[in-house]
């Protein structure tokens, strides 16, 4: 699509963006599509997809409550709420995953990948779900590069996300949870995404399930989208970005945006 590459060409950084329709097969690329590259929190993904399939084999309760210690909480920093409230709260790790993915709590993601058992744990349930290229490297991080939470390809992470177009009970939890996300900035922007709806009975134009990842010179999300006629997915990571913010005017989030609305009118918009 000429005017995905239009919009990479025009950010100042390392870019690509991998798409592929699951319902035709049809895919494109921009830049290195399967090169590495940072993810930040998009690789948050990945722990819920390990945590949804231990418990839909009966390795982990959902139920399980884990103590929010104070000596765990201040040394995680960023996004999320847990830091920020009362030593020796009880959260059940259904919340953790939760919390992880609507406002990608850091504490939660590490409170949850001490339940499965480690970065190494998650990555071995995601080799076994035939996932490629995609590894969580440590607890989360919040520091400049080189320090990273987790590293993908674009086109390895947006398959992962084809994981969810299946009905299975692992694909099912995390759709249930990723619906919810908060933070609408990149992909969610200028795409018909009504999450709300539903608390209406009424059903969103798009369905869309992501997950970003921004922090200075690293901007990422990767996600599934199904309309009425079409289903895909898609990934956009970029670093080395001269434009260091991570609001909804910043490059990374502006170009995310961009690139799903380019797509959902190239694949997913119904005839008025």
């Amino acid at each position: 699509m000429q005017q995905v590459r239009d919009l990479v060409r025009d950010v100042d950084g390392h870019v690509a963006v991998y798409a592929r329709r699951l319902d035709t097969g049809e895919s494109f690329s921009v830049g290195a599509a399967d090169e590495r590259f940072p993810t930040g929190s998009a690789a948050k993904f990945l722990v819920l997809l390990a945590f949804a399939d231990r418990v839909e084999k009966g390795l982990l309760d959902p139920a399980t409550r884990v103590t929010m210690e104070p000596t765990f909480r201040n040394r995680r920093l960023g996004s999320g709420v847990l830091r920020h409230l009362s030593d020796g709260l009880q959260v059940t790790l259904q919340d953790c995953a939760t919390l992880m993915m609507i406002v990608s709590d850091n504490v939660a993601t590490d409170l949850l990948l001490d339940a499965l058992g480690g970065p190494d744990a998650v990555n071995g349930v995601t080799k076994e779900l035939a996932c490629h290229d995609v590894e969580v490297t440590s607890p989360t991080v919040w520091v400049m590069p080189p320090g990273q939470f987790g590293m993908s390809s674009p086109c390895g992470l947006a398959d992962a996300w084809s994981l969810l177009a299946h009905d299975t009970p692992t694909s099912q939890r995390c759709r249930s949870i990723t619906w919810r996300h908060q933070q609408r900035e990149g992909f969610a922007r200028l795409v018909p995404f009504s999450p709300d709806l539903a608390d209406f009975n009424l059903p969103s134009k798009l369905g869309l399930w992501s997950k970003a990842g921004s922090y200075p010179t690293v901007s990422c999300e990767a996600g599934l989208f199904e309309t009425a006629s079409a289903a895909w997915v898609l990934a956009v990571m970029a670093r080395d970005l001269r434009d260091r913010g991570n609001g909804s005017a910043a490059a990374g989030p502006t170009l995310r945006a961009q690139v799903s609305k380019v797509v959902y009118d190239a694949w997913g918009a119904l005839p008025a």
